[in-house]
Formats: structure tokens, C-alpha cells, sequence
């Protein structure tokens, strides 16, 4: 059956409600029920058992989003160990000597970011970087934006990531198609110079770290940090609840490099046995090994490592260490819920054709020069109303590379377009995963941390649309480069000279 535009309304109504409610989960609950009432002939009952039976319970079953949700679950009970063992103290006192400066801080997140380009570095980075920035007084959304901006951009850009078998596979079903003979490995290295607003997600984290460009809410947030020494605001709904919580009181710099060495053992030793190094090499055993079960590994053995180490030499009472562990399991619970109501409205969006609506109304008549940019916008509405960037890969890279085949455009860029457009859509959509993901690493409150994030990832989508007009008219990536980094340094001095002077009119 065909839905046509009612399609659009349960992403839209789950969107609109949490940002009037804060109240996420609730608000992708309704989303998801209304969805599936439309697509049961209106009949909410049915629409109800519709919603449990056929929709939540196939996206914890499905074997890719169980194992996320279990890598969550570890990821809970590691922060709760660095932080009762006194770990997470003990790196940020250690680090601090050296990073000491909020923007030394912001710079080492945002550096710190490329040693997980394998992975997508959203829960990681936040979770080792966030004592430092807590004692800096960063922001708990400044970092959740810096890790947000870092994550997917990175892994959607590397070679031995769990993006890459994804998208090549995708660009390997169309060529087939199509007969054509180009090397999907080939054509995804070439689309990087076009994935304009990945490129300059990073860059622009970049520029507002060294520039001091905070601006509209998050200008705020920081102000408070500074100000206050508060990183987040009295109302927040933290992502890890950390009230009541104690750290040890004296702990050394061991507590915290035991669980991080762990960590990257397990990580490493996990993705050399699932991609048997032996027989694919390097590069091969990256791009076949089970990513997700190896950092889930590194988080268990990082937390089993810290609870001896504490046990062995401050003594302290296993059963208390075991009892932290199953606290900060507890406390990041309502993140796999969070997680299957994500994943089930964008199970509504696919099964009511979403996607091809949106293109369908786009239409097909277009200029070849408007093409690329076409692509990208499509592909930013798709991941903000479905909250998923691999959703808009799978729709888009079909529609990309006939398009591109048939207007005698370069399969790099259109394919750049569509990997860009969902990535922005991502950054966007309060029901995208890999922003709740990042809200939890960063123990931010969700939709403050989407508030604070979306100006800036708005600029950046406008400067890489300037971008994609530029790539349309040249094909060259080169222009296309240039044109978004003079719209984007443009639009970032003007806004941040705007926002200091209503700041400097406030205060007088």
C-alpha cells in the first residue's frame, strides 16, 4: 500500500513531541504507535499489537541492533568503574598538567577522535575524554558536540571502519546492476574529497574550538560552565544519571591506564581474530572482523581490569567494585530503550516508503548540475525524518548512481552527495543513534545536546550545499572544497561577530 505524505507524519509527530516534552522516549512511542495505527487501517488497537510485535520486537532481535544495545550495556558499567575506582580522576589530574586550558581540552577530544577512526568513536571518546573536560569546566553538550561532529564524519570516511564494508557493498550492488566494471573499493576512496559535510563537520569543529565561536544555546552552556563551573543546566535529563555518585578518593594514574591498555588489547585482539589477520592481512581482518563484539570485549576486559586492579592495590571490597559495575549498568538502561524506539521509527518510515516519497516529490527533471546538491538535501530530510544515516544510504546510493550514470556526472561525487546528506540529516534528527549515543558517552541530556549542536551543523549543511552547487557545475572536488570553506568561514565570522555584539549589548 502506498502512503504517500501521511508517511512523513510519524518521524515528524515523534519530533515535534520531544522537543516540546524533552521527553524522548515517549515521543518516539507515539510516533512509532501512530505509524503503525496508519498502516493498520487506523485501528489503534491494531496498531498497538502491530507496534510491540512486528516492529519493536524485530529491532532487538535483529542481530546488529542486540549487539549494540549490549555494547551500551558494558559501556555503562566501564564509565561506572573509572569513575568508583577514582580512574577517571586520576587520568583528568594526570592529563590536566598538560592539557590544561579549556581549548587544549577541546583540540585533545577532537585529536583524540582519529584513534577510533575504525570504529564509529562516540561512546569511546566520550567516555575517556569527559574527565578531562569536566575538570577544564567544558560543557557536557560542547563535548557531546565535538564527539557528535567527530563520529560519524570520521567513520564514514575510513577505509577500516564499520561504515566502509556498508557503503561499498551498497555501491557494489549498483555497479552489478548497471554492468559496470569499476571498483567499488576504488570509487569509495574517491568519494571522500566529495563527502563535503563530513570534511567540514571536522574542519568546523576545528574552527569553532580555536575561533571561540560559540553561538545561541550553546554560547549559554558554556558561559554557564565558565561562569558557574556548572556543565550542564539544573533542568538536564542526563543520559548516565550520576547523582549520589562518589569516587574514590585516591587513586593513581594506573587505575586508569590498566582499563585503557585492556580496552585496546580487547578492541585489537578481538577485530585480528574475527578478520583472521593471518589470512587477510592488516587492512583485510579490519574490513571483515565483528567491530561491534570487539569493542564490547575491550569495554569488559578495560572494566574486569580496573575492579582487580583497584581490588589488588587500594583494597577496596570486591563486592562494592561488583556493585559499581551493575549501577552504571543500570544507570545507562534507559539508552537501549531509547535505542529500539529510534530504530523502530525509522522501521515506520521504511515499511511506509519514506524515502522514496521524499525523492518521488522531488522529481526527476532536474539539471544535471543541480544534481549532486538535490542528493545531499534529499538525503538530509531522510536521516532527519528516519533519525538513521545507513537508512539514507541504502535509499539514496541506489538512486545516486543511475542518476549519476544517466547525466554523465562523476559516480564519486553523487555518491560524496549521498553519503554527506545522510550524515548531516543524522546530526540533526533528535532520533538519530548515534547522536543518543553520543548524548551518553558525553552523560549530556539529549535534546540539550541536539539544541546546542544544530546551529552549527545547520551552517555547515548550507555551506556544503554552496559546495555541492560548485561540484554540479565543475565536477572537480577541489572547487567544491574551496567554495564551502570560504561559505562556511564567511557565515562562522559573521554569526560569531553577531553573537558577541548582542552578548556585549546584553550585559550593558
Amino acid at each position: 500500500m502506498e502512503y504517500g505524505l501521511l508517511s512523513l507524519l510519524p518521524p515528524l509527530l515523534a519530533i515535534v513531541i520531544a522537543i516540546i516534552t524533552k521527553q524522548t522516549v515517549v515521543a518516539l512511542f507515539l510516533g512509532v504507535w501512530f505509524g503503525a495505527t496508519v498502516m493498520n487501517e487506523w485501528n489503534p488497537v491494531s496498531g498497538f499489537t502491530y507496534t510491540v510485535n512486528e516492529i519493536m520486537v524485530p529491532s532487538i532481535a535483529d542481530p546488529w541492533n542486540a549487539s549494540l544495545i549490549l555494547l551500551v550495556v558494558f559501556t555503562g558499567g566501564f564509565i561506572n568503574v573509572l569513575r568508583t575506582t577514582g580512574a577517571g580522576q586520576a587520568f583528568a589530574e594526570f592529563a590536566t598538567k598538560k592539557v590544561d586550558t579549556r581549548q587544549k581540552g577541546q583540540n585533545f577530544v577532537w585529536g583524540s577522535a582519529f584513534l577510533f577512526s575504525y570504529t564509529e568513536p562516540v561512546l569511546i571518546l566520550g567516555t575517556v575524554t569527559r574527565p578531562i573536560t569536566d575538570k577544564l569546566k567544558i560543557s557536557r553538550v560542547k563535548l557531546a558536540y565535538i564527539v557528535d561532529s567527530m563520529g560519524s564524519p570520521v567513520a564514514s570516511m575510513s577505509p577500516i571502519s564499520v561504515y566502509a564494508p556498508f557503503i561499498t557493498g551498497l555501491i557494489a550492488t549498483q555497479l552489478a546492476a548497471l554492468s559496470l566494471s569499476d571498483n567499488p573499493w576504488t570509487l569509495f576512496i574517491q568519494m571522500i574529497p566529495f563527502h563535503l559535510y563530513g570534511i567540514f563537520a571536522i574542519v568546523g569543529v576545528l574552527l569553532v574550538i580555536n575561533m571561540k565561536i560559540d553561538i545561541g544555546p550553546m554560547y549559554k552552556a558554556e558561559q554557564r560552565a565558565i561562569q558557574t563551573g556548572k556543565l550542564y543546566g539544573e533542568h538536564d535529563k542526563l543520559m548516565i544519571n550520576e547523582t549520589g555518585q562518589e569516587e574514590a578518593d585516591e587513586a593513581d594514574i594506573f587505575s586508569f591506564l590498566i582499563p585503557l591498555a585492556l580496552l585496546f588489547i580487547g578492541i585489537f585482539g578481538v577485530i585480528f581474530w574475527t578478520g583472521d589477520i593471518a589470512t587477510n592481512g592488516l587492512t583485510g581482518a579490519f574490513l571483515n572482523a565483528d567491530i561491534i563484539f570487539a569493542i564490547t570485549t575491550g569495554f569488559f576486559l578495560g572494566s574486569v581490569g580496573g575492579m582487580l586492579y583497584a581490588k589488588l592495590r587500594y583494597k577496596m571490597p570486591l563486592e562494592d567494585l561488583l556493585n559499581g559495575y551493575v549501577d552504571g549498568i543500570m544507570q545507562i538502561m534507559i539508552v537501549p530503550v531509547i535505542l529500539v524506539m529510534a530504530w523502530s521509527i525509522g522501521t515506520v518510515a521504511t515499511e511506509m516508503g519514506l524515502g522514496e516519497v521524499i525523492a518521488h516529490y522531488a522529481g526527476s527533471y532536474l539539471p544535471a548540475f543541480l544534481v549532486p546538491v538535490i542528493i545531499f538535501i534529499l538525503g538530509g530530510l531522510i536521516a532527519f525524518a528516519s533519525g538513521s544515516s545507513w537508512g539514507v544510504f541504502s535509499i539514496m546510493i541506489p538512486i545516486a548512481i543511475p542518476m549519476g550514470i544517466a547525466l554523465d556526472l562523476e559516480l564519486p561525487l553523487v555518491i560524496g552527495a549521498a553519503i554527506s546528506g545522510g550524515v548531516f540529516g543524522d546530526h540533526c534528527s533528535p532520533i538519530s543513534d548515534t547522536s543518543i549515543m553520543s548524548s551518553t558517552g558525553s552523560a549530556a541530556d539529549h535534546m540539550e545536546h541536539i539544541r546546542t549542536q544544530l546551529p552549527y551543523a545547520v551552517i555547515i549543511g548550507l555551506s556544503a550545499s554552496a559546495g555541492f552547487l560548485m561540484t554540479g557545475l565543475t565536477q572537480s572536488s577541489i572547487a567544491g572544497i574551496i567554495t564551502t570553506a570560504a561559505v562556511l568561514t564567511g557565515i562562522l565570522l559573521f554569526v560569531n561577530k553577531r553573537t558577541k555584539n548582542k552578548n556585549q549589548a546584553a550585559a550593558e
